[in-house]
């Protein structure tokens, strides 16, 4: 479980920074992982373990596609770790000094051993009490046929405040998290376009 928690306080970090301008064409902060990608118009695009057709994301390797927004630009492999690795979508501007994002991170589970949502989603709502030194607002919901927790929350005490609202789930491979990230008090606005992007997205067979 520790692993789960230490990737949780990483994960809010990186994205938190990135937030503000260091994830897309704004930003002026090294990412590691894949270079950058513009989001196509037609076309298949090959990367390593991935392929974007007419703004489908498909990754091989994580096994799933998603529909990427209008205008966003995917970053695959954004930010990979031991025993994780995470895809980003990045709005085109800043928005009061904040880029809004969406990432996919997959938590691998270890072969031979199981993982349940509520151990997952337990040891991710603590690293964001950690990180935001606030308590979530939790709920539950459905993200490509899985069972999932939902975390709303405010992170306002350090810089750049934000807003996220996290999807939790959990499949045989990996234990997944579905981030949105805004401007704080923002997250409204973006409410209708993260509802297409997470209905959009399927597990591969």
């Amino acid at each position: 479980m520790a692993r789960f928690w230490l990737t949780g306080i990483v994960l809010l970090l990186a994205l938190g920074l990135m937030a503000c301008g260091g994830g897309g064409p704004h930003g002026g902060v090294a990412t590691p992982g894949a270079p950058e990608t513009t989001a196509p118009t037609g076309e298949a695009t090959p990367g390593e373990g991935f392929t974007i057709t007419d703004n489908l994301f498909e990754s091989e390797e994580k096994g799933y596609n998603v529909r990427i927004p209008e205008g966003w630009s995917p970053r695959p492999n954004f930010f990979p770790g031991p025993g994780f690795s995470v895809d980003a979508f990045f709005a085109p501007d800043l928005v009061e000094g904040v880029q809004p994002n969406i990432s996919i991170a997959c938590d691998q589970i270890p072969e031979g051993t199981t993982l349940t949502l509520k151990e997952y989603s337990d040891a991710k709502l603590q690293a964001a009490r950690g990180v935001a030194q606030v308590e979530p607002d939790v709920s539950s919901g459905e993200v490509g046929g899985q069972e999932a927790v939902v975390a709303r929350y405010k992170r306002e005490k350090l810089e750049p405040a934000v807003e996220k609202t996290e999807f939790l789930f959990v499949t045989a491979k990996c234990g997944w998290d579905i981030t949105l990230t805004v401007p704080l008090g923002r997250g409204s606005d973006y409410q209708n376009l993260f509802e297409e992007f997470l209905n959009s997205f399927r597990l591969l067979p």
